[in-house]
């Protein structure tokens, strides 16, 4: 089971609340962007509670295809997802509920006595640092490629979600041979060519595309690039036109 990493401030304070509030007959809504730990955190605090989806719960129910008597605890994700909400927590207010939603939601705010909100990661250094550090090893671990942290392309836009994927792509990409990559572009190309939606000219683009971006990074001047590529100048600033770049 993974961890709830609290390591900042906000973060220890979210812990320590659900922690306080497990041990009380309250209802506890557990607010938050995607990725930020919501499910982490109450997988820790209540580790073998029945997990639910609010959309398929709402349908269960709408369907009388759930015997709500036999629970007396239970969690739904993501009940900002849900079409009616007042008529579906009038149906389990006899059930104690723990909830996931991507914000607090007015017009059941009065069913969670309780509510926790977790920060978004760029609020979290610490927090971020330590998940840095975490997905780095273990993707390193797994690709058996030794890389700085700082030649990680790190992204944060969706939080945990987009940072572990970009931590583990930058890191495979990274730990690519010379024939893994080229296995890698044969199944790519296969693909493309199994959707019939390509041509030899498209493919050979995305070469080009690649080198020229490549060349840009690491040359000042489209002078050194062109002498570098062994090409034009005047070539190389219409191909750089052509692609946008």
């Amino acid at each position: 089971m993974k961890k709830f990493i609290s390591l900042s401030t906000s973060s220890q304070n979210a812990l320590k609340i659900a922690q306080i509030s497990s041990t009380l007959p309250v209802n506890i809504l557990v607010t938050g962007e995607n990725g930020v730990g919501k499910k982490i955190l109450i997988q820790e605090i209540f580790p073998n509670l029945q997990v639910f989806n609010g959309q398929k719960l709402e349908k269960m129910i709408f369907h009388k295809k759930i015997n709500l008597d036999s629970f007396n605890t239970i969690v739904i994700y993501e009940i900002d997802a849900l079409i009616n909400k007042k008529d579906f927590f009038e149906k389990l207010r006899k059930i104690r509920v723990i909830a996931t939603s991507r914000k607090e939601l007015n017009e059941i705010s009065t069913f969670f006595p309780v509510k926790i909100t977790i920060e978004p990661l760029k609020n979290r250094k610490e927090d971020l640092d330590e998940l840095i550090n975490l997905y780095s090893n273990d993707a390193k671990k797994i690709y058996n490629c030794d890389i700085k942290i700082d030649d990680i392309k790190i992204d944060i836009s969706q939080n945990g979600i987009t940072l572990k994927q970009s931590i583990y792509k930058s890191i495979l990409l990274k730990s690519l041979t010379k024939d893994e990559l080229i296995d890698t572009m044969q199944d790519f190309f296969t693909r493309e060519f199994e959707n019939k939606q390509t041509t030899y000219k498209k493919l050979l683009e995305i070469f080009e595309i690649a080198i020229l971006k490549s060349a840009k990074k690491i040359y000042k001047s489209q002078l050194q690039m062109a002498l570098k590529l062994g090409i034009n100048r005047i070539t190389l600033r219409k191909k750089l036109e052509q692609y946008g770049e």
